[in-house]
């Protein structure tokens, strides 16, 4: 008889990655209220939730709190279960055309350690994974564990490094690093869960949003780097596909019909109107200490420095600034405009633009006269920070290393 269907390991694995899916978006909370969200029986989930006790990957934290004023219910309340933060750690890695940033954290992405290696853009696969190996076993030493405490290192490497490294493109449009993941695998000791840092990026906005309890089935994720925007749809917590087959698709879009031209692509395209290169044209009309002394002393005056971040916060002083700074955000919210209703998007995080919280203010002040109000408040930025980009890493390895895997080793 052929055997066909699911494993019972499978089986297994999916129904505990289903509950600590649950527990990441909703908890702390209670078994029953797991098999309400669930749909799948109390004792199921009692005799899954209590082997996952017993191996520390989950924990009770005590009864559920009663809410001033409410009614008291009879009866026992409801214990409260979360995921247990040390029951592993991960080791993250982010590498781009300047430096390595390693950091260790919790299973909730606590930061107990980290240091940025400046490398001066002499890369190798060779040298990075001397140094990732070298600086995880230091971290491990200075907390007092092991790489049998780890769930593994998951590493983003940035685009503008993937060919230093050694990366390649299957068929199928998935990124690989053959030599740099083998002298990894070799000196670790440990699983490596190595990948694009924009798409883990995406993953750690999401992630973010699920530890907020605030969940968006369908997120666009906004890069901007080297000189490129790169768009990743996200499917709840997954990317529907990474940026080596997408990552010219925006710069492709219009956004200003029969707009200025660009060699290689439409007239008005996203390359030809929101390039660095088009708004330090667009900006070079006005740009002098004299007009635009805001921007001026924020580019050291040097024009070739201006970007969209340092355009919107200077022109909220230089009044030569705010035609050139009106001109440019209807394009870039026509923009996030088409990439919603291209990707059927719930929200829109963006990163790497340099925004500050205010920024952001701005553009959704933009947006809000380009487009439907609604659309502003569904437009955020990423939450990683500048100085914590190793956390895209941490995130990754977290992501497929624990809550895929459902917490078995």
């Amino acid at each position: 008889m052929n055997d066909c269907g699911i494993s019972k390991l499978d089986l297994k694995r999916r129904n505990r990655m289903q509950i600590l899916r649950v527990v990441r978006e909703q908890g702390p909370i209670s078994r029953v209220d797991i098999s309400t969200a669930l749909q799948i029986t109390r004792a199921a989930v009692t005799i899954i939730t209590n082997e996952m006790i017993s191996q520390h990957i989950l924990e009770e934290i005590g009864e559920e709190p009663v809410e001033p004023g409410a009614a008291v219910k009879k009866g026992r309340r409801k214990i409260l279960l979360d995921i247990n933060a040390t029951y592993r750690f991960a080791l993250g890695v982010y590498v781009d055309e300047k430096e390595i940033s390693v950091g260790l954290t919790t299973l909730n992405l606590e930061t107990m350690d980290k240091k940025v290696i400046i490398h001066g853009g002499n890369l190798t696969a060779e040298y990075a994974a001397g140094v990732i190996a070298s600086t995880a076993k230091t971290m491990l030493q200075n907390s007092c564990l092991t790489s049998k405490n780890l769930i593994g290192i998951g590493i983003g490497v940035m685009p503008a490094v993937w060919q230093q490294l050694g990366g390649e493109t299957t068929e199928d449009g998935v990124l690989q690093f053959p030599l740099f993941q083998r002298l990894l695998t070799d000196r670790c000791n440990t699983t490596i869960y190595l990948g694009s840092a924009v798409t883990q990026f995406a993953m750690a906005g999401v992630q973010h949003q699920a530890r907020n309890h605030v969940i968006s089935n369908r997120q666009l994720f906004l890069h901007w780097g080297d000189n490129h925007f790169y768009a990743i749809p996200m499917q709840g917590a997954e990317p529907l596909h990474d940026i080596c087959s997408s990552r010219y698709y925006v710069e492709n879009m219009i956004v200003v019909p029969d707009g200025r031209e660009a060699e290689g692509y439409p007239r008005g395209s996203v390359r030809a109107e929101l390039s660095l290169s088009a708004i330090q044209k667009d900006v070079s009309a006005v740009f002098s200490e004299a007009q635009t002394p805001a921007l001026y002393q924020l580019t050291d005056g040097d024009l070739t420095q201006v970007t969209l971040a340092s355009l919107l916060t200077a022109s909220e002083e230089d009044v030569a600034l705010i035609p050139v700074t009106e001109q440019i955000m209807a394009k870039f919210s026509l923009l996030l405009n088409n990439l919603r209703c291209a990707y059927f998007s719930d929200s829109i995080c963006l990163h790497g633009f340099g925004f500050t919280q205010r920024n952001l203010e701005q553009v959704q002040t933009y947006l809000r006269e380009y487009t439907e109000d609604t659309f502003a408040d569904t437009v955020s930025l990423s939450p990683i920070q500048e100085r914590y980009r190793f956390l895209c890493g941490c995130i990754y390895a977290v992501q497929e290393g624990f809550f895929r895997r459902g917490g078995l080793s």
